[in-house]
């Protein structure tokens, strides 16, 4: 048996299945014999330098690996896409006009996990070395895109098992299991006898020689059918449409049987956490995806501000239906409409725990806890938009629990409610008066007496600049920073100065998050990071 190997650096596998067309949104994984063969014959032209047609070796291994279709161990990946407006040109009236086109680009999330794909077959030592070259030379497989590193399976390596096989005809395909169909070669051999029944002879009456008349009927008869089989599959697409082929010739679309959740869709981020009921809580974990799962599609961390508000809002709306007063932890007044004094009501946080960019949950968080008529308002919570986005957005519960327990949630949140001596912008800070030179109302002056109103002890130390450090770690916050949104549009009042700051305070002992401050800090700007997290 022959084992090649593939892993794809990049996270991604872009190709479109045999008969379906790019904007349907579909991804052929595993790649298909055809594909594989057909990138094997590319590796020796491009890189091994063939000129003409691959040498002799070369076609008795690509025949040898065509006789049989492969069987697969394949890792579990999550469908994606991301949308293109592509410019195109619109004639009306003999004057060109500007239109757009939408295309979908699809592929599979693959894992860090490998491909193999398995051949029957027993190789000559020159064989293995040649595939060797071939495979090692790769460097995409289907679209450009798909970046590959491929390798030939040592021989004191074990195979996976498979788990994609070619599915015998008049057999159950079993529960768990789901059939697709992939391109493949047919034999060499039946390929060759297909090829002597469908061209026409050619008589020569009788003559010891055909004449050269002759000869060029024969030409011309045989000229749709590729003189062999991996003359067929060197044919481009142009090539054999001309001869009315509605697909390849040699080719042949093989079922096999796959598990039904290889190739999932996925709606949410993470997987939801453990589900607290309405036992006490003050933290609450949602999870925000497109209806694709694709990343790409969410909000822009710097549309922080107006993406809070609009949760805020819809909270508060189904906490106040059928005539119910919504609980003051949301609304932040208490019964007789007055607001709330020392910050201890609901912050809205939106947060980018992977760093892509882009939002990908929320925390909630309140000091006085969320009561159980908030609690199911947030539950009820299923939906939400953004500015230019053509679809809602899925929100989940991802988990809910009391402060304290959130050191066992997803990687990445311990940075905003983790425990540390020093803290940094994780969003800016806009001051929540007007800036003087001297005295309480500078910016320093600001930030110590808001750290005391909310509970902390008065810091060692207290930067800020306009902009943060240039710095590795800074360097995607440093792009963004200017661009945040910073002042309300739903009702609130704007800053006294829409300026923000990146700030670091330092504290002689550990304090625990979320830390936010300043002005809108209920609803995610002044959120700061852990910069050292203090172990427990």
């Amino acid at each position: 048996m022959v084992t090649l190997v593939f892993r794809f650096p990049a996270g991604r596998y872009h190709a479109t299945p045999w008969g379906h067309q790019v904007n349907e949104g579909l991804v052929e994984w595993p790649a298909s014999p055809w594909r594989l063969l057909r990138a094997l014959l590319s590796s020796g032209y491009t890189r091994l330098h063939w000129e003409k047609s691959p040498p002799e070796s070369a076609i008795a291994l690509l025949e040898l690996l065509c006789s049989k279709p492969p069987t697969y161990f394949v890792p579990g990946a999550s469908l994606a896409h991301s949308r293109h407006y592509m410019p195109t040109a619109k004639f009306r009236s003999g004057t060109q006009m500007e239109a757009t086109t939408l295309v979908l680009d699809t592929w599979a999330n693959v894992s860090d996990d490998e491909l193999q794909v398995h051949w029957d077959v027993e190789l000559s030592k020159e064989q293995r070395d040649l595939l060797l070259s071939l495979v090692e030379h790769l460097n995409y497989l289907g679209r450009s895109e798909s970046w590959t590193v491929g390798r030939l399976l040592g021989e004191g390596e074990a195979p996976r098992s498979p788990n994609v096989i070619p599915h015998e005809p008049g057999t159950p395909v079993g529960p768990g299991y789901e059939l697709v169909s992939l391109m493949a070669p047919v034999a060499p051999d039946a390929y060759a006898t297909w090829r002597i029944e469908r061209v026409p002879k050619v008589s020569n009456d009788g003559k010891k020689k055909p004449s050269a008349k002759q000869l060029k009927e024969q030409e011309r008869a045989g000229a749709p059918y590729p003189r062999d089989l991996l003359d067929a599959m060197q044919w481009d697409t142009s090539r054999w449409q001309t001869f009315g082929w509605s697909q390849p010739p040699g080719s042949q679309l093989v079922q096999y049987r796959r598990p039904r959740d290889t190739l999932a869709v996925t709606a949410a981020p993470i997987p939801a956490l453990r589900d607290f009921g309405h036992e006490p809580v003050d933290v609450i974990l949602l999870a925000l995806a497109s209806d694709s799962g694709s990343r790409g599609l969410l909000p822009s961390i710097t549309r922080t501000l107006p993406q809070a508000e609009l949760l805020h809002d819809a909270m508060v709306r189904l906490a106040s239906t059928d005539g119910q007063v919504p609980p003051e932890e949301l609304t932040g007044r208490d019964g007789d409409r007055k607001p709330l004094v020392g910050h201890k009501h609901a912050h809205v946080l939106p947060v980018d725990i992977d760093e892509d960019g882009h939002i990908d949950h929320v925390i909630l968080w309140s000091k006085m806890g969320f009561s159980r008529h908030a609690q199911e308002a947030i539950s009820d919570l299923r939906r939400t938009w953004t500015k230019g986005g053509k679809s809602a957005l899925r929100l989940a519960l991802a988990g809910r629990t009391m402060q304290k327990n959130t050191t066992t949630w997803p990687t990445g949140m311990e940075r905003i409610v983790g425990s540390s001596t020093l803290w940094e912008s994780e969003t800016p800070l806009v001051a929540p008066r007007f800036l003087k030179d001297s005295g309480k109302n500078t910016l320093e002056g600001q930030i110590r007496a808001e750290l005391e109103s909310r509970g902390f002890p008065e810091p060692l130390r207290v930067s800020a600049s306009v902009v943060p450090p240039s710095r590795t770690d800074a360097d995607r916050r440093t792009s963004l920073f200017r661009h945040f949104i910073r002042a309300r549009a739903r009702g609130g009042n704007p800053p006294p100065q829409q300026i923000g700051w990146f700030v670091q305070i330092e504290f002689a002992q550990a304090v625990e998050g979320p830390l936010c401050l300043g002005y809108a800090s209920h609803f995610g700007l002044g959120m700061f990071q852990c910069i050292v997290l203090a172990r427990p």
